[in-house]
């Protein structure tokens, strides 16, 4: 989902405002169910008011499996589920595939609980009884804000369980200094029951784009009104391994729409040339390693995904054809691990990771890497760093200080650095930018996803300044 964040970019001159009304919020108060995870190592037995005998899962190791039945999924389709459970009817149960089951329900990250009740019938096999509670999946919200010299609106809707298939739905409208902006979004998680899944992503955008001096000192402007098509497909080749394929469609209309007065007497005064144009379709290879678990608050694992896009020089055209490689690795633990010792962390606390390094062929900006404050490097300009290579890597700490059936108070310490430039040696010059903040994150529990989130970041390198971020999700 597009976050827009309003950031303070200049000091003393700056006023951020951010206004979030999520109505499916507070639909979600409603909810009453406390969030609980199924201790599957739980050593006794219960029994409840109609005498059924409920068995721990260490005595129905080995048995048959009669019947699983699934409660309290309103929304969610059966099948769906079903899909996810590791255990069927009439095989052997096992603690381990049960295990897998909880896991992969948890991930699905549309469930605030999760029980499972074991109980043996007449022939002394197994009934196997899900019990869920669903969290409130489909989020309208609003945005607005105002910084250096910018402002925000945005409109849309996010749902994670369209039509209960789990399928993702995102739709965003959104204006920044009256250039506007429209984003489709769309995921089937596995078509036809199968190991693929698809996605469609669609955008129409008008962006304005500013080139820096090492003085901060816009030295041109240009605007891109940017269409992309981009269709793919993953394929699970094993729990930590999928490999996909895709197009990418992108054409790039530079023009000058919606440049204020002030960057147009810039351009002229430096004699700047806008980048050309550009139209491509492009082949896609994607590879993704490694597997990140959910468990309410709690993230642990790693993914590695790497996106490989080319044209292969099918163009007459040399503005139209590139090759880029964009690899991108996120870590969560719930420890830090210092080599010779680890910090374990507060309850429901983690440490989280997230690196990328881009690079591309193209000589043209516009097909370029943007990078700073927006999303990638907290408390600079946004696309204040630009080049044919491109990285950043953001390090936080989460931790919470509050915690409630409904919602919970979590708090972030973090780091974040990165640089954009035409070489690879100049990457890691003296000009990198590093900042370190802290921040607030509040987290509905009983909504799907979502994270009001404010951070407050320094910078330490180049410049001393400060700039703030705000969204709806956790920065990455």
């Amino acid at each position: 989902m597009l976050v827009y964040i309003c950031k303070l970019k200049k000091y003393k001159k700056d006023i951020s405002l951010l206004l979030v009304i999520a109505g499916s919020f507070f639909i979600s108060l409603l909810h009453t169910n406390p969030v609980f995870s199924q201790d599957i190592n739980k050593n006794t037995e219960q029994e409840n008011s109609t005498n059924i005998s409920y068995i721990t899962p260490k005595k129905a190791e080995g048995l048959i499996i009669s019947s699983i039945d699934l409660v309290g999924n309103n929304r969610t389709n059966d099948d769906v589920i079903e899909d996810n459970i590791e255990l069927k009817e009439q095989n052997i149960f096992t603690v381990e595939k049960l295990k897998i089951s909880l896991q992969n329900l948890k991930n699905l990250q549309v469930f605030s609980k999760i029980d499972v009740k074991l109980s043996l019938n007449k022939n002394n096999q197994i009934i196997i009884v899900f019990e869920l509670d669903e969290k409130w999946t489909l989020l309208p919200y609003f945005l607005a804000g105002s910084g250096g010299g910018t402002s925000y609106l945005v409109l849309g809707l996010y749902e994670t369980n369209f039509i209960g298939r789990l399928y993702t739905f995102n739709f965003t409208y959104g204006c920044k200094n009256d250039n506007c902006s429209t984003f489709v979004y769309f995921r089937n998680p596995s078509v036809l029951g199968s190991r693929f899944n698809l996605v469609n992503y669609m955008t129409r955008e008008h962006n304005i784009f500013h080139t820096y001096n090492k003085n901060r000192e816009v030295t041109g402007t240009f605007a891109n009104k940017r269409d992309m098509l981009n269709l793919f497909t993953d394929i699970k080749i094993t729990p930590t391994l999928f490999l996909g394929f895709g197009a990418l469609y992108l054409k790039n209309d530079i023009t000058d729409d919606g440049i204020n007065s002030s960057d147009t007497l810039t351009n002229k005064k430096n004699s700047y040339n806008s980048p050309p144009s550009s139209s491509s379709v492009a082949l896609e290879g994607r590879l993704t390693l490694g597997k990140i678990n959910y468990d309410g608050m709690k993230v642990d694992g790693v993914n590695f995904v790497s996106i490989l896009d080319t044209t292969a020089e099918s163009y007459k055209a040399q503005n139209d054809n590139y090759t880029s490689l964009n690899s991108t690795l996120q870590f969560y633990h719930p420890n830090i691990n210092l080599g010779l010792f680890t910090i374990p962390l507060p309850r429901l606390s983690y440490l989280a990771i997230r690196s990328n390094i881009s690079v591309t062929s193209s000589d043209v900006l516009s097909q370029q890497y943007f990078i700073g404050g927006l999303d990638k490097i907290r408390g600079f300009y946004d696309g204040e760093f630009s080049g044919k290579f491109s990285y950043f890597s953001n390090f936080e700490l989460r931790i919470p200080s509050y915690v409630n059936d409904y919602f919970a108070i979590q708090h972030a310490l973090f780091s974040d650095v990165g640089y954009a430039s035409n070489t690879f040696p100049d990457m890691f010059s003296n000009y990198t930018g590093v900042s370190v903040g802290t921040g607030i994150r509040i987290l509905p529990l009983k909504v799907n996803r979502v994270a009001l989130r404010i951070d407050c970041a320094y910078t330490l390198n180049p410049f001393h300044t400060y700039g703030f971020n705000f969204g709806l999700l956790q920065f990455f």
